[in-house]
């Protein structure tokens, strides 16, 4: 078939959307192929290519079709560089992430750039970009707020958690929760949300496996947070399961549902949803070292976190009957 010249390409564009709903992801893949070949000055047809290349982790090809896009982006330009930001990222490049984050000339870019930087120690060359991504507002003003409290700290401790959240924020999640224990202790002694900011990272440790950070950022806390005590215990379990302790995992959480079943209104109950998005994580955790474990944790739920914590488990049959969203239940077959 000859490569169209001009032309809407909404029609093809349009099919290989609804297969990439419908969880047809070898079937998107064709039919954005063939709507770039058919539409070779598509920008949407690049982008979507390049989402399906990066989807299989071909990230390679993904690049090369957002950079050729890029002699037809026009005031798309700095949508087609920050895309190549993220398949860079994707790709573990963190030098390249920082370029095309710089060349979108987009707040987001800015805060990815300086994240990129941070991450990479240059905390200096971090904060004009995050003077200018400040400037934004919304999620990403905020952000850039929140790392400049930081990287401005007198205590180099508590400027380090910048470092280590920008890491957390790239992907490079064990490296950045086995560096943080000091950093998040001075963070904790130096502001009001000290415990908030130690229960999180505790969290994210738990998350990841590493549970003996977990546990010990979790002894640094006196008392939780208001409304956060069924959190740390929760915390707590996922960094049971995390170890290995099935058993020991399992009962905490039980504990924690008969707490939320039996709320009169007083005290700290968890909430429902909050608890069982825990007990997916502990799921997650234990699914490859010990399946019957991670699907008793899940015994009773649904939802698109359950369904991921039972595919981990092995149980893609329940995993499809607990998924909520129409794409993933159909990747999982349901």
């Amino acid at each position: 078939m000859l490569a169209a010249c001009g032309g809407d390409p909404s029609e093809a564009l349009t099919a290989a959307e609804s297969k990439l709903k419908a969880g047809d992801l070898a079937g998107a893949a064709q039919a954005y192929d063939a709507a770039l070949a058919d539409f070779p000055e598509s920008v949407d047809a690049a982008v979507g290519a390049a989402y399906m290349d990066m989807l299989s982790g071909q990230v390679t090809d993904a690049d090369a079709k957002l950079t050729t896009a890029e002699a037809h982006a026009g005031e798309r330009i700095g949508e087609v560089k920050l895309r190549r930001a993220l398949v860079a990222m994707k790709g573990g490049d963190l030098e390249k992430v920082k370029l095309f984050a710089k060349e979108s000339n987009t707040p987001a870019g800015a805060l990815l750039a300086a994240e990129t930087e941070l991450a990479l120690g240059y905390a200096a060359a971090a904060k004009p970009l995050l003077e200018q991504a400040k400037g934004a507002g919304g999620a990403v003003g905020a952000t850039a707020e929140q790392y400049l409290a930081l990287v401005n700290h007198s205590d180099q401790l508590v400027a380090g958690l910048a470092e280590t959240q920008a890491l957390w924020s790239l992907g490079q999640r064990r490296v950045a929760v086995r560096s943080v224990s000091d950093l998040v202790r001075a963070y904790q002694a130096a502001f009001e949300d000290g415990d908030a900011q130690v229960l999180l990272w505790a969290g994210r440790a738990a998350s990841v496996g590493e549970s003996d950070v977990a546990l010990a950022l979790l002894d640094t806390i006196v008392v939780a947070p208001p409304g956060q005590k069924w959190r740390a215990t929760a915390t707590r379990a996922i960094a049971a399961c995390g170890a290995g302790d099935g058993a020991g995992c399992l009962s905490q959480f039980d504990a924690l549902q008969a707490l939320a079943n039996a709320s009169d209104g007083t005290g700290e109950p968890p909430p429902q949803q909050g608890l069982a998005d825990a007990r997916a994580t502990a799921a997650i955790v234990i699914a490859a070292k010990d399946p019957a474990t991670a699907q008793k944790l899940l015994s009773g739920l649904s939802g698109d976190s359950v369904a991921r914590a039972l595919a981990e488990s092995g149980d893609v049959a329940g995993a499809a009957a607990a998924a909520q969203d129409p794409f993933f239940k159909a990747q999982l077959g349901g």
